[in-house]
């Protein structure tokens, strides 16, 4: 299957961004890509790619109600572990202060820089998913960006926004 040699990466990245762990996310991308497979026939979607991330975002979003610890809502998008940013950043500070400034961003900020940045999904994609013109989300991941820019900046410099 073509689809699944194109996006196995991408949707791997996904899901482990938003589980944290290895474990799991071997479980839920096995899981996507059977949900996809026994779909696959239905599919009438132009963009296949983003029709499979919508699959693995609700997918994400039932594990997390499956688990008893956590509160079921609109708010499981928020639940990521940034963790992959670890291996580009060479400073603990500067981790820190990326860390720092994740936190500031809102879930719907936060899974546009998890689709965008490590799904490598095109904007237009990402705003069918989250339900949003590709215009409105260029111009969200650009506030975001030059969001988390300054806020970076200012941890850097020693500033506390906690």
């Amino acid at each position: 299957m073509d689809l699944y040699d194109q996006s196995y990466e991408d949707v791997y990245r996904y899901v482990l961004f938003k589980v944290g762990n290895k474990w799991d996310a071997d479980d839920l991308v096995s899981e996507i890509f059977r949900k996809a497979f026994e779909r696959f026939n239905r599919l009438q979607h132009a963009n296949a790619k983003a029709w499979l991330m919508t699959i693995a975002r609700n997918t994400v979003i039932d594990h997390y109600r499956k688990k008893k610890d956590l509160a079921v809502g609109e708010d499981l998008d928020g639940f990521s572990y940034p963790v992959l940013f670890e291996e580009a950043l060479e400073k603990q500070d500067d981790l820190q202060c990326l860390k720092k400034s994740l936190k500031s961003l809102d879930k719907e900020e936060l899974e546009i820089v998890n689709l965008h940045y490590f799904s490598e999904m095109k904007y237009k994609e990402i705003g069918s998913i989250i339900g949003k013109s590709e215009s409105a989300v260029k111009m969200k991941a650009s506030r975001m960006i030059k969001k988390i820019g300054l806020f970076v900046k200012h941890c850097l410099e020693g500033a506390s926004y906690e």
